[in-house]
């Protein structure tokens, strides 16, 4: 059985109001690529009030519940991004098959298909509750988190690493620079976008990158943080390939 844990929920699938892109599907493909590989799946249980709190502004949260499934759907999402980075903390990597993502939820404000942040809250729960002292965000989606970079901004205990190059030799040297500078650190989190991929949007990684970025984390979390590292799932859009690359990632991770 691989080494990696994958924290995921059958109500990740449910069909809440989103961008149509954002689909239940994104979640069912990935699930059955990984069990076809023996990966081991854990059980989340939903973020409490005082999590989502952590990062975002009552307002917001109150804001959130004007859909319920969602709403509900994305406490889960965000418990099963705590979950993940508790299991990373054991020194196991762990992999959060999650929905809606996370990354561009500001404190106050969301857009692009997020309503919490996954990433953040888990990072800063970890922080407050004293687990752990330094941490980096490595984000490889397509688009800038900049959610996650917000509520982080000003704050030298927590390093954001966003690729933003299209050309993909400068943007794996980005991601192995970018965790170098970011050390010393307690923990890697990586913000999981697939939507950079050669046939997705972004058309910039192939499925041999995603492995190789998966080495680069592996390698930085060895050197500096006794192994721990993480991922969370954020975008992806191409259907027909995005198991076949959080495979590859979380491959290259073990």
């Amino acid at each position: 059985m691989p080494d990696t844990k994958i924290v995921y929920h059958k109500q990740f699938l449910t069909d809440y109001p989103t961008a149509s892109v954002e689909q239940p599907e994104r979640i069912r493909v990935i699930h059955q690529e990984l069990s076809s590989h023996g990966y081991e799946f854990v059980t989340p249980e939903p973020a409490l009030e005082a999590d989502i709190l952590l990062v975002h502004k009552p307002r917001l949260f109150e804001s959130e519940k004007r859909d319920i499934d969602r709403f509900n759907t994305a406490l889960l999402s965000a418990g099963g991004a705590i979950m993940t980075a508790e299991i990373a903390l054991e020194e196991t990597p762990a992999f959060g098959l999650i929905r809606p993502p996370g990354h561009h939820a500001s404190p106050d404000s969301n857009w692009g298909f997020c309503f919490f942040n996954n990433s953040a809250i888990a990072v800063e729960k970890m922080i407050v509750e004293k687990k752990i002292k330094r941490a980096v965000i490595l984000d490889i989606d397509l688009h800038f988190g900049d959610g996650t970079d917000n509520f982080f901004s000003n704050r030298d205990d927590v390093t954001v690493v966003n690729i933003q190059s299209d050309n993909a030799l400068i943007a794996l040297a980005e991601v192995k620079d970018g965790l170098e500078r970011a050390a010393p650190f307690d923990i890697i989190c990586v913000s999981a976008g697939f939507d950079k991929y050669i046939k997705d949007w972004g058309g910039t990684f192939t499925t041999d990158d995603y492995k190789t970025i998966g080495k680069i984390v592996k390698e930085s979390a060895d050197k500096f943080a006794n192994g721990r590292r993480f991922a969370l799932l954020e975008g992806g859009y191409y259907i027909p390939d995005l198991g076949i690359n959080a495979l590859n990632l979380i491959e290259g991770m073990e």
